[in-house]
């Protein structure tokens, strides 16, 4: 499950994508958290979760997903169904 994360104390919920965009941006040598304030440090973090709800939200709402059923093989036709995100809800 997708989710984007929270501020727990001074630091990111663990498993989220803010917390995946933190430690890639230390791992590419990006960032450097020794060199921050504490102030910028939640700055940091709160922009990190909102660029990571925002992403979430946006692929809920425009996700497509295309698979077809019961391909049976060749010359039978197969049918084909389209799952779509509205508002975050797959129809």
């Amino acid at each position: 499950m997708l989710k984007p994360g929270s501020l727990q104390g001074d630091s990111l919920e663990a498993g989220s994508m803010a917390r995946a965009i933190e430690d890639a941006m230390v791992a590419q040598g990006v960032l450097k958290l020794d060199d921050e304030t504490a102030d910028a440090a939640e700055l940091r973090r709160k922009t990190f979760v909102a660029i990571a709800t925002g992403v979430i939200n946006h692929l809920k709402s425009n996700v497509e997903i295309h698979f077809a059923i019961d391909a049976l093989g060749p010359g039978i036709p197969t049918a084909a169904k389209t799952l779509q995100g509205s508002n975050g809800v797959l129809t």
